[in-house]
């Protein structure tokens, strides 16, 4: 069976009272990862996920989780979601986002590296470092999509063509830009508002995961 591309829902703009019902129906249709995000209220404006509250919920889909820790200090806040998540992301603009990416993978998870919009990309470490590249400001959910992320991705595949890199795109994913995402490069799409507020999310899913991905992803 061919690779597909890695589709991971984020929630943060479900009405809490909702999310418990809303990730189930995701997970009926077919959704195999929620996206937990978390801030910290400085780095990004306040929202998100408690790592207690996403625990729960993970552990009741059975779906596989990854942590977005949109924070000015990750090594303060990681050790609470790595116990769960098999994937957590730290960002470049963030203090010891290296020491971070150290400690995520020495807890068992797979580290992940986040380009806000207007960091460039020559400061990734690795080749095949996880790379998820935000296509809107951190923490302004349902904003308008940034092309500048297209450009970001392609020129990360270019880099490591024939490394086993898990490269992201998050914000504003919609069906139409998740093929234009997966042209650029994308094994990995992060989608709130336009995968939850579907009425058939099982046929996004679907649609999304016959893009032929551009290079195998680890998980899904």
């Amino acid at each position: 069976m061919s690779e597909q591309v890695r589709v991971a829902a984020s929630l943060w703009s479900v009405p809490s009272g909702s999310q418990a019902a809303e990730a189930r129906r995701l997970r009926e249709a077919g959704l195999g990862v929620f996206h937990w995000d978390t801030t910290d209220g400085v780095f990004a404006r306040a929202g998100g996920f408690s790592a207690d509250v996403a625990a729960t919920m993970t552990e009741e889909t059975g779906a596989l989780a990854e942590a977005h820790l949109m924070v000015a200090d990750p090594l303060a806040h990681l050790d609470a979601w790595t116990g769960f998540c098999e994937l957590v992301v730290v960002h470049a603009e963030a203090e010891e986002w290296r020491a971070a990416l150290d400690r995520i993978e020495r807890r068992g998870s797979r580290p992940a590296l986040a380009l806000s919009p207007g960091t460039p990309a020559d400061g990734v470490p690795s080749t095949e470092l996880a790379v998820l590249t935000m296509s809107v400001v951190p923490g302004n959910a349902g904003a308008a999509f940034d092309e500048s992320a297209l450009t970001i991705v392609r020129s990360l595949r270019e880099a490591a063509a024939h490394a086993p890199r898990l490269l992201g795109i998050d914000g504003g994913v919609t069906r139409e830009i998740a093929r234009r995402a997966v042209g650029s490069g994308s094994n990995w799409l992060v989608s709130g508002t336009d995968l939850v507020g579907s009425a058939t999310p099982q046929d996004w899913l679907s649609e999304v995961r016959k893009l032929p991905c551009p290079s195998a992803p680890s998980a899904e």
